[in-house]
């Protein structure tokens, strides 16, 4: 028997660890139709000192570990970059291990669910904040630290999900077990707090996109889920998607806490309606970009004053309101009602039969995102020729643009922009070459990215995107904690001439 299985089923039970091959294929795909790497192993522990030993094992053998969350990374994150390694799934490590209710945290293993989490603390009255990324149906918690994840709700108000984390449990890629904030004390019985005991180590772990260290714990901050809630949807005029920016700024002007305001570009609303995806769309004749927004209150009073404030911003900018309910076309109330906030992007990159998006999405300042996206609509022009050679292939022309722009807790949005295209042989490298191009397109452009996984990570050191002194700290913070290399080999490039 190979000799690492068998150190495996040492460690992880048997029918959890295998090297099968239509398994370890399964594990090499993401949601991209282009990125693929085949690991030798799979195996799916159940405790952090589970993690530990595997990693020690990794590092006495010389062979990379790549944890994967719920596997939603657009980017290649939890796939191995090239073939070969162990790939660590962690969904098994799906339990609630305590809600403090007087201090309003949650501590689960962070193979969990955002959905599972919700559906727990739902009952309580409770929720997180920020739920998570767009795809928390699937997405992990631990996988949304790793990429300070938004797009799930709540991101208007709270921010990132980063911003709730109270302390975290982390395995070292060497194999030993930390914990950070209130819990760095081990006299510490509840967590309580993120600040405090010396630096914040946990910032370390939050976006590391997991070449740092494997979550294994995450005690986050919960929230009483206010009472009151409007929903409302508006059509916009004029070149929409300055509209938004405008409205957006405008919002976080006047200082109004709304817990969700998205703009929906033109392109998603005639795609949407060309695919029937949106029937109320259709109906109601909505032929341009929208924007709604969600706003909470713990009184009716402070709901009608905050709804007055918001109000006032749209009739200064012409928007059009739509009727209140879902029949009407208001995705708000379907977003936050219905939990749209976690099926508005599963169909989104898959309008049509095995479309699959090579995603550029990033966090930029409010203003800049209609010049991005007239940057993108320029990109897609100057790239005719790759367009047509793909049509030509697939009988389908790609989608450029971008989807849903969501506002962030700062004076930021989410911007969901990239391309469709298909996994086809005979394309791939244009696709490639496309995907590339627009990441460095979108870099240039000072965007903020949080998902980096494969791609974009390394194609982000390639261009030179970090200062040489940014990138040398880099360098030496995961030296000093992943000596051999064993986490997440080949994101950022990183010690790729030492490993």
């Amino acid at each position: 028997m190979d000799i690492i299985l068998e150190k495996l089923r040492e460690i992880v039970h048997k029918s959890h660890v295998s090297d099968t091959k239509y398994l370890t294929f399964a594990y090499s795909q993401n949601v991209d139709p282009i990125l693929e790497g085949i690991p030798d192993y799979v195996a799916i522990p159940k405790s952090a000192q589970e993690i530990s030993e595997i990693l020690k094992l990794a590092n006495e053998k010389n062979i990379p570990v790549y944890p994967r969350g719920g596997g939603c990374c657009e980017f290649g994150g939890s796939k191995p970059i090239g073939d070969g390694g162990i790939v660590l799934d962690l969904k098994q490590m799906d339990k609630i291990i305590n809600l403090d209710e007087d201090h309003l945290i949650v501590t689960v293993e962070s193979g969990i669910s955002w959905a599972q989490l919700d559906e727990y603390l739902s009952p309580f009255g409770l929720y997180t904040g920020c739920m998570g990324p767009g795809s928390g149906m699937t997405a992990s918690i631990g996988g949304g630290i790793s990429h300070h994840s938004v797009g799930g709700g709540g991101g208007a108000k709270y921010g990132a999900c980063t911003k709730q984390l109270i302390s975290l449990e982390v395995v070292l890629p060497t194999g030993e077990i930390i914990n950070t904030g209130s819990q760095a004390n081990r006299f510490s019985k509840i967590p309580f707090g993120r600040f405090g005991n010396g630096p914040d180590l946990s910032g370390l772990f939050c976006g590391d996109n997991g070449i740092l260290g494997i979550k294994t714990k995450v005690s986050l901050q919960v929230f009483p889920r206010p009472k009151f809630v409007e929903c409302k949807t508006f059509q916009l005029k004029g070149n929409t998607a300055r509209s938004a920016a405008k409205i957006m700024i405008e919002i976080r002007r006047r200082g109004i806490d709304v817990y969700d305001a998205m703009y929906i570009p033109d392109i998603v609303v005639s795609v949407f309606k060309s695919e029937k995806v949106i029937l109320p769309w259709i109906e109601n004749k909505i032929r341009r970009g929208l924007f709604f927004y969600t706003i909470e209150a713990y009184s009716q009073e402070e709901l009608n004053e905050k709804v007055k404030q918001l109000d006032q911003i749209f009739e200064e900018n012409k928007a059009k309101i739509l009727g209140p309910e879902i029949s009407d076309g208001n995705i708000a109330r379907w977003h936050y009602k219905e939990q749209g906030h976690w099926q508005l992007y599963h169909p989104l990159w898959g309008l049509t039969p095995t479309s699959e998006p090579c995603t550029t999405e990033c966090f930029v300042p409010i203003q800049q995102f209609p010049s991005l996206l007239e940057a993108i609509e320029q990109w897609e022009y100057e790239h005719t020729p790759e367009m047509d050679k793909i049509f030509e292939v697939t009988k389908v022309r790609p989608i450029v643009g971008s989807g849903p722009i969501l506002l962030l807790g700062e004076n930021s949005v989410e911007v969901t922009c990239g391309f469709t295209t298909y996994p086809h042989k005979d394309i791939r490298e244009i696709n490639l070459s496309l995907w590339k191009s627009m990441i460095d397109l979108v870099t240039k452009m000072g965007a903020q990215w949080y998902m980096m996984g494969d791609i974009c990570s390394r194609e982000f050191v390639e261009i030179g995107a970090f200062t040489p002194e940014y990138y040398s700290l880099l360098t030496n913070m995961k030296r000093i904690l992943d000596p051999k290399n064993i986490l997440s080999r080949g994101k950022f490039k990183l010690l790729e001439v030492e490993k």
